[in-house]
């Protein structure tokens, strides 16, 4: 259970740091410009940050784990939303990547975290949903074996 809880966040953690670095790219030439210098600290600074949010996915049950209702996963996936803002807005003040005084770098911010957290949980379901679907085609292959052989032995 617990490799499986480790690899589903190895996973998440690749989909939240693509996701950064792509609004990261946007945010600075959107509000900075194509001409800005960056330092090399910026990169641990997404690395972290991905880290960070990947940890509050440990409210969203793995597949295995207990069961829950609908409306308690309702409000697991709303509180880790509540968190990857918190986490983000919070890191990226101290980072320097803008300034609460700049409404419209709050917006850009605010904006990058939605499209963010909403494109990880797109492809997060599209996988799921295509693995499921490998999975199916593999039980019906198997179902079809086993009655092609019991059909053999009768």
């Amino acid at each position: 259970m617990m490799q499986k809880r480790l690899n589903a966040m190895a996973a998440l953690f690749v989909k939240i740091a693509t996701g950064i670095l792509f609004a990261a790219a946007a945010y600075i030439t959107v509000f900075y410009g194509w001409e800005t210098e960056l330092k090399a600290e910026i990169l641990w600074q997404i690395l972290g940050l991905a880290f960070i949010c990947t940890l509050g996915s440990l409210v969203i049950p793995v597949e295995g784990e207990r069961e829950v209702s609908r409306k308690s996963m309702l409000a697991r996936i709303a509180a880790y939303y509540v968190y990857v803002n918190a986490v983000v807005l919070f890191c990226g003040f101290l980072f320097g990547w803008f300034s609460f005084d700049n409404l419209k770098q709050v917006l850009g911010m605010a904006a990058a975290i939605a499209i963010v957290y909403l494109a990880v949980w797109l492809c997060s379901s599209w996988l799921d949903y295509r693995e499921a679907e490998q999975l199916n085609k593999k039980l019906e292959h198997y179902g079809e074996r086993r009655k092609d052989k019991n059909w053999i032995n009768s």
